[in-house]
């Protein structure tokens, strides 16, 4: 995605926006909701999309976890208390 592209700078309250171009949406799966994070190096802005870690955890692994600290509530509660 070498091609660049030109958005103009909007106010928007009290912040100025800039509105992303399809191509990079598309490109790094963005939705509404989603984080964006921010850093400036050599008076350049670096915009990436914040990784959730939901995104990189594997659910049933996360189920069968919740289901063991489940059935064994009482053992983990009374090492807590040691």
């Amino acid at each position: 995605m070498a091609k660049k592209e030109v958005r103009k700078v909007n106010q928007t309250g009290n912040s100025l926006s800039v509105g992303l171009p399809k191509s990079i949406v598309d490109a790094l799966e963005i939705k509404r909701g989603d984080e964006m994070e921010f850093e400036v190096e050599d008076n350049q802005i670096i915009l990436s999309k914040k990784e959730n870690w939901e995104d990189h955890v594997d659910t049933e692994m996360v189920e069968m976890l919740r289901e063991t600290f489940d059935e064994h509530y009482e053992v983990f509660r009374n090492l807590k208390d040691r």
